[in-house]
């Protein structure tokens, strides 16, 4: 598909990024007056892909608040490279990029067919409820990890 280069690069003394892919239909509501999808929702579409890929690895915003954790946005960045428009089909490429630090850095690409419609990042801290960063990572967060490097999970 000709992509351009990542926002992070790969982190050549960690395990190999995790990747999930998830079909969506673009609704009515979400296109403006000239029937593209409202640059806005793009947001929207990345929580998506966070969503699949909590689904798929076990990371769900639920089991966070379980365990007494949030994961806020602190960094957000959208590149804009074709219109999707109702009705349309795209499939959102949610990548988990691994970091030493206690973060979670993902990539987006969403395409429809094998055009680029839109690329960008978002970067979260683990916080407790109350907003304050956590230093020490929960069993819950230190589990996936193991697990990440020793590549029992892809």
């Amino acid at each position: 598909m000709g992509f351009p280069r990542r926002y992070f690069e790969e982190n050549h003394n960690g395990p190999l990024s995790l990747v999930v892919n998830t079909e969506r239909r673009v609704r009515f509501e979400e296109v403006d007056m000239l029937g593209i999808v409202w640059h806005g929702r793009y947001v929207s579409y990345f929580e998506d892909g966070r969503v699949a890929f909590g689904d798929r690895y076990g990371l769900s915003y639920n089991l966070y608040r379980e365990m007494g954790i949030a994961a806020p946005i602190v960094q957000m960045h959208v590149d804009y490279h074709a219109p999707l428009h109702f009705d349309e089909i795209m499939t959102i490429t949610t990548t988990l990029h691994w970091c030493e630090s206690l973060r979670l850095n993902f990539e987006y690409r969403i395409t429809r067919g094998d055009v680029l419609a839109v690329r960008g990042y978002t970067v979260q801290l683990l916080t407790d409820l109350a907003g304050r960063m956590i230093i020490v990572p929960p069993e819950m967060v230190q589990a996936f990890r193991r697990a990440w490097q020793e590549g029992s999970i892809r």
